[in-house]
């Protein structure tokens, strides 16, 4: 397990743009931590590395899931574009609701990213990348990643 203290928003931003650019095709990211720990924030840092950084990016509470297509840069080597499935399973009352989302689907050669995913923690991936966040004093956040 690997840990940092973030101080603020700034030195969150940066740490999601380093983070961002050793992700793969297929790699499955999950953020787990309490409300307001800065899960979204960083998913949206995420994406806007990929997408641009003017690109809207709303949280998928109400619909569960956002998408977004990437042909900045290619991940897989391909030249390819990309989709990145940003996942917000806040609202799911039942693990299987996940399937009708395409959770599967969205597995294969896009980027995933999951908040809330501790209802679905007996189906993901061995290989999954697991980020931790949690509120410290002031602005500060403390983050752990590990698989």
């Amino acid at each position: 397990m690997i840990e940092y203290i973030l101080q603020d928003e700034t030195e969150s931003a940066a740490w999601a743009g380093n983070f961002a650019t050793t992700l793969k095709a297929s790699n499955i990211v999950t953020f787990s931590g309490d409300l307001g720990s800065g899960k979204t924030f960083l998913c949206r840092e995420i994406i806007r590395y990929f997408c641009g950084a003017q690109t809207n990016v709303s949280s998928p509470t109400f619909n569960l899931l956002q998408t977004y297509q990437n042909m900045n840069h290619e991940i897989n080597g391909s030249g390819d574009g990309f989709t990145i499935y940003h996942f917000d399973l806040y609202r799911l009352k039942h693990s299987d609701e996940v399937f009708e989302l395409g959770i599967e689907e969205a597995w294969y050669n896009n980027l995933c990213l999951i908040e809330w995913p501790e209802i679905i923690e007996s189906i993901l991936p061995k290989e999954t990348i697991k980020i931790h966040l949690q509120v410290l004093e002031g602005n500060k956040r403390a983050l752990s990643i590990g698989s």
